[in-house]
C-alpha cells in the first residue's frame, strides 16, 4: 500500500480506444499504430497504455495523459526508470512528514568478553648460558 491514498486507475476501454486511434493517425505512416514516444511500429502483445504523469503521482486516467508507447523499450524504461523511484521518493517523504519512520536503536549487546591480563615478569629473566659465566 502507498501513502498517496488511491489505487492505481487503469484507463478506461473509451480513453484506450481514442489514444490508439490517434498513435494510428499522428504517426509518420498512417493508418499504422506507430509509438508516439519512439516512432516504432506496435505489434499485438508491445502495446502499452502508458500515464505521462505516472498515477501514484496524481495523473488521471484521461486521454491527455495517456500515451500508447511499445512495451519494450518505451514503457518499461519509463516505469522502472523514472516512475518508479518518483513515487518511491513520494512515499519517504510522507513518512517522514508523518512521523512513520522506525526509530533507529542501538544494538543491546554484551559484547565481547574482556581479555584476561598479560603477566609481566617479576624479575629479569636469567638464561642458563648466563648463569654458567657468572
Amino acid at each position: 500500500m502507498n501513502l498517496r491514498g488511491k489505487d492505481r486507475q487503469e484507463f478506461p476501454l473509451r480513453v484506450r480506444k481514442l489514444a490508439f486511434a490517434r498513435c494510428c493517425r499522428n504517426g509518420s505512416k498512417p493508418g499504422i499504430p506507430q509509438c508516439e514516444n519512439c516512432g516504432n511500429v506496435l505489434r499485438p502483445g508491445n502495446i502499452e497504455y502508458e500515464h505521462l504523469v505516472p498515477d501514484g503521482l496524481g495523473g488521471e486516467p484521461t486521454l491527455e495523459n495517456c500515451g500508447v508507447w511499445c512495451r519494450v523499450p518505451c514503457s518499461k524504461s519509463k516505469t522502472f526508470g523514472e516512475d518508479n523511484p518518483r513515487m518511491a521518493k513520494a512515499d519517504r517523504v510522507l513518512r517522514k512528514n508523518y512521523g512513520l519512520t522506525a526509530k533507529r536503536q542501538q544494538i543491546k549487546s554484551t559484547g565481547f568478553r574482556r581479555a584476561p591480563g598479560q603477566h609481566s615478569a617479576t624479575r629479569p629473566i636469567v638464561r642458563k648460558s648466563e648463569q654458567v659465566l657468572a
